[in-house]
């Protein structure tokens, strides 16, 4: 029965995918930001699609499980921060990107200081900190259905995932991710919520769910691990991530994608409400301590979720769960191939004309669903490694993003090296664990990839004074709303924007 709602839920996902086919266009646009059409329902369910990954079934609740509820600290508060500033940043992002014809975040920033080494510095971090994400999702795919008990092989259980992945994708560009997510996040919400009512129904009650689960030692695990540099760490890190949440590539194509900026301001009310899972989550969690009868350590603590819910519901239920855990990877996984694409047929490879460009994103994308499969199931541990260099490196592009929208005078050169600087620094600290600047900065409880945006941000401030900008560039902020941003004719593929 597992394996028949799960293959339910996944046919579903493909008919929403071919779904996705009806009214969409051949342009470049369309394929990669929706033809900027996207109302307010399409963009709340594709931004939430590519923001609850499969860490949100897998990784939160068995952080949770084994390291007490302040794991979930910062899991939620980095995303309940990040949302009211993208309740101001999005609009602007996407006021900028709109006059450019910009379907990529390097797009933006390019045509908006007009310079192509900016342009380029952006594009080449964005695909380099994001590569380990593509073998993420396939190595928690693997998770999701051994944790469930699905009797396929870990090799066909990826290849399946990229195979959908890339179905998606061929169908409908952004669209078909977007449409998915209608099935995604259902079988989600609902896996989570009927989860966490059935532990706490079976452990007697809230009370006595808590009260079994500190005497088994969550409680302690909890207080001990909020205090000191832990508690500065878990700070700095919330404040960091909140920042880097929306200049991610595929959040800024979900960004592009709305029809206008009070789109986005709508959707940003209604963001928070995905949160309500989380509780649901932390009960599972908390109820799994004293409800599993075995133990999790380690790498298994993540699927803990999983085998509660084979514990505690109905085996057609599990299946539901099983599949939206899948798509939750699936969905991801779209959103990092399609970022990725975009970005090297956009902004890395020069002069491919925009009639060219869809080919070429589906080539790219073809090749890094491949290297994926090959990391993942040749070298798994080989990037998984590098997967929290993703928000470390990415978020160093928020310091050009705010200088954008503030109009503050900086030379792009000067910017482009603030992100290298920041990229190089959040690098050498990651591997060099046990250098002496690591090794104080943990001490000291500071997120890696927040001391090297202070360090950018140092930097770029330093070039105002010894290398002020020959002219100035239009703030976002200056502007009126209703009025697009003064610019230049927008360069076509092959100009050269400097």
């Amino acid at each position: 029965m597992i394996a028949a709602t799960f293959t339910l839920v996944l046919l579903l996902a493909l008919g929403a995918g071919v779904l996705s086919r009806r009214g969409s266009k051949k342009e470049i646009s369309d394929y990669l930001v929706g033809g900027r059409s996207f109302g307010p329902v399409l963009v709340f369910i594709l931004g939430a699609g590519e923001a609850y990954s499969i860490g949100t079934l897998i990784g939160f609740p068995g952080g949770v499980y084994a390291h007490g509820a302040s794991y979930g600290v910062w899991f939620i508060g980095y995303i309940l921060l990040a949302y009211p500033i993208g309740y101001f940043f999005a609009p602007y992002l996407w006021r900028a990107g709109k006059p450019y014809n910009a379907m990529t975040l390097p797009d933006v920033a390019g045509r908006h200081f007009r310079s192509r080494g900016l342009e380029l510095t952006i594009a080449i971090a964005s695909v380099v900190f994001l590569i380990p994400w593509g073998q993420l999702q396939l190595a928690g795919l693997q998770v999701a259905l051994s944790g469930l008990g699905i009797t396929i092989n870990p090799t066909v259980a990826v290849f399946v995932g990229a195979a959908l992945a890339l179905l998606f994708l061929l169908l409908s560009g952004v669209r078909a991710p977007a449409f998915v997510s209608y099935v995604k996040d259902a079988a989600l919400l609902l896996g989570a919520i009927l989860i966490g009512l059935a532990a706490t129904a079976k452990s007697g009650g809230i009370t006595k769910l808590f009260a079994d689960a500190a005497s088994h030692g969550a409680g302690q695990a909890s207080q001990s691990t909020v205090t000191g540099s832990s508690l500065t760490f878990v700070l700095t890190t919330i404040v960091f991530q909140s920042l880097g949440f929306f200049v991610f590539p595929f959040i800024v194509q979900a960004v592009l994608s709305a029809k206008s900026e009070a789109t986005l301001k709508r959707v940003a009310r209604f963001n928070p409400l995905y949160m309500l899972m989380y509780p649901f989550l932390v009960a599972a969690a908390f109820g799994a301590i004293s409800l599993l009868p075995n133990k999790l350590e380690g790498a298994e603590s993540n699927e803990v979720l999983l085998q509660l819910s084979r514990l505690v519901l109905p085996d057609w239920l599990t299946g539901v769960v099983a599949g939206g855990a899948a798509l939750c990877a699936i969905v991801v996984l779209c959103g990092s191939a399609l970022g990725i694409g975009s970005i090297v047929s956009r902004n890395i490879v020069p002069g491919i004309p925009e009639s060219r460009q869809r080919v070429w994103v589906r080539g790219v994308i073809v090749a890094y669903l491949g290297l994926s499969l090959i990391l993942t199931l040749a070298a798994p541990q080989l990037l998984l490694t590098l997967v929290n260099t993703a928000y470390y490196g990415v978020t160093q592009a928020v310091v050009v993003f705010a200088t954008m929208i503030f109009g503050w005078k900086l030379r792009p050169a000067a910017l482009a090296m603030g992100v290298v600087l920041g990229d190089v620094l959040v690098l050498w600290l990651y591997l060099d664990t046990h250098g002496t600047v690591s090794m104080w900065l943990a001490d000291k409880g500071m997120n890696i990839g927040a001391a090297a945006l202070v360090l950018n941000v140092l930097f770029v401030s330093a070039t105002r004074v010894m290398w002020p900008p020959v002219e100035a560039v239009s703030g976002l902020r200056a502007e009126n709303r209703s009025a697009p941003v003064p610019c230049p004719a927008v360069p076509t593929a092959k100009a050269d924007i400097r």
